[in-house]
């Protein structure tokens, strides 16, 4: 079996990120959006999809980190309730420009979301896990070509009254996270080629980490830090 090149990935996602993340899939959930495939019936509760743009940086324990700088709404994606559609030439376009202008940026991957009508409906069956479907599309040439490496998925529902639940993991590629009587669910996955496949890292995969300091704060050591003692700080 063809071994990954890294065993161990963090996916940290910035404040900025998570901004763009949080309103983009808060907008298509709870706003009605006009749909002319549907005889003119705006429509809440739709999918979202974005692009991602970031750093890539191997860390001193030899992990992978992809810091996720940027999460950009994809306006020509077609969206609907349970799928959403790419424009692939949008995806080049932009890639492009940020090879071009802003070159400490790289394409890392892309975001989607998955809105849910209740909480209860995503926990019994674990929805905020990537689908089938969303596997399936992953091996194809275009991807490995423009340097995809992060999957983003925001999982949406609505609670009947406003929660104060603090934020935390719900495994370590996966965060959950209350706001007003918004449940989100940010769950990151990694994409790596094995067998001649492009393909997704597991559900609950302890080889990949997410970090959001912004929700959990500073959590772990991702290397070997030093100590204070005895007056004077010595590294390890």
């Amino acid at each position: 079996m063809t071994q990954r090149k890294y065993k161990k990935y963090v996916v940290r996602v910035s404040e900025n990120a998570l901004i763009s993340l949080v309103l983009s899939s808060l907008e298509a959930y709870s706003v009605k959006k006009m749909d002319i495939t549907q005889k003119g019936r705006p429509k809440s509760r739709i999918e979202v999809y974005g692009s991602l743009f970031g750093h890539e940086v191997v860390m001193k324990n030899n992990a992978i980190l992809y810091h996720i700088e940027m999460a950009n709404t994809d306006t020509t994606a077609e969206q609907r309730r349970s799928s959403v559609d790419v424009n692939r030439e949008a995806i080049s376009l932009k890639a492009d420009v940020i090879t071009s202008f802003w070159p400490h940026l790289v394409y890392l991957g892309d975001f989607h979301s998955h809105p849910f009508k209740s909480t209860r409906e995503v926990l019994d069956n674990k929805m905020y896990c990537m689908s089938e479907d969303d596997r399936e599309w992953l091996n194809d040439n275009f991807w490995q070509e423009k340097g995809y490496r992060v999957g983003i998925v925001m999982t949406i529902a609505a609670m009947e009254k406003a929660g104060s639940k603090a934020c935390g993991w719900v495994s370590n590629h996966c965060v959950e996270a209350t706001l007003g009587n918004y449940r989100m669910w940010l769950a990151a996955y990694c994409a790596y080629s094995q067998k001649g496949e492009f393909r997704y890292t597991n559900d609950n995969d302890i080889s990949v980490t997410l970090d959001c300091p912004a929700l959990t704060g500073l959590q772990w050591e991702h290397a070997n830090f030093g100590r204070f003692k005895n007056g004077q700080y010595k590294p390890l």
